[in-house]
């Protein structure tokens, strides 16, 4: 098993790839890079191929082709940006989960890395996974050791974002889609900003029929460096009246919620991503 981990140019093409080795097949939903290196997490949710077979083979069959299998142990891998794979420097943590990284900087010697831990994911007595928690991770390259910094678990948050322009520099705010407690589904609420230096939140919790997807940061036109100076953008669903919303909020004030709402022609399904395109791109 292993992961591939490409470069593209400005155009989209593919200009460079390393091949890093794996001990097995994990599920791998995300990555971070800081302005010299590159983190990988490799987490114990293991695909199962026989049960990949067995559900097309029947797909009324009783099986999943993933398995949480904590006793495979779970790392985090730091590499030189743009490689080589042969750099790569692991560094063990206790099994959990990440589908989502906030962000991630150097600071020092260390690697600070910001993400949305769950305890566990598919585990046989689970149905959506175990406690989510918002957590600060710091690689120290002289130890070789991680520190697992608890930032919140009362209302950890989602699908993060942060401002574009300090994705792998240090970041002040994080943004997060609020995640209401409801043992039956995962259910997505409004939006919390997350201030890490000050460790206070602000946030906009609408009713419990709106659904935010993950929120875009569109920086102002002002010149204003700030990484809370710009919009937050999401696709906002409305269980009550079967309507989607594309959602405004200034990122200064999240808690005054949407400065703008524009109602789209047709639902956007959960979990839609965009992007966004200055028009003088």
């Amino acid at each position: 098993p292993y992961l591939t981990y490409s470069v593209a140019d400005p155009s989209g093409v593919i200009v460079h790839s390393e091949t890093v080795d794996l001990p097995r097949s994990t599920m791998i939903h995300d990555f971070a890079i800081t302005a010299t290196d590159v983190i990988f997490w490799d987490l114990p949710v293991i695909f199962d191929l026989e049960a990949a077979i067995a559900f097309i083979d029947d797909p009324a069959a009783d099986v999943f082709p993933y398995r949480w299998q904590p006793d495979a142990g779970a790392r985090v891998g730091m590499m030189p940006l743009g490689g080589p794979a042969s750099a790569i420097r692991w560094f063990d943590i206790d099994p959990c989960y990440v589908f989502h990284g906030v962000n991630a900087f150097r600071r020092g010697d260390s690697v600070v890395l910001d993400v949305c831990r769950l305890t566990s994911m598919f585990a046989p007595d689970e149905t959506f996974g175990g406690d989510l928690s918002l957590r600060r991770w710091t690689l120290d390259e002289v130890t070789g050791r991680v520190t697992d910094d608890i930032v919140e678990a009362d209302d950890p948050g989602e699908l993060p974002s942060r401002d574009p322009r300090r994705v792998g520099r240090e970041h002040r705010y994080g943004y997060l889609v609020e995640t209401r407690d409801n043992p039956n589904t995962v259910d997505f609420g409004g939006l919390i900003k997350h201030d890490y230096t000050t460790g206070t939140r602000t946030a906009w919790k609408p009713g419990p029929t709106l659904h935010a997807g993950e929120w875009l940061f569109v920086p102002g036109d002002d010149g204003d460096l700030a990484d809370d100076a710009g919009w937050l953008l999401s696709f906002v669903h409305d269980e009550a009246t079967a309507t989607s919303d594309l959602v405004i909020v200034d990122a200064t004030d999240v808690a005054s919620g949407p400065v703008a709402s524009i109602t789209l022609p047709q639902r956007v399904p959960y979990g839609f991503h965009a992007t966004w395109v200055p028009s003088s791109s």
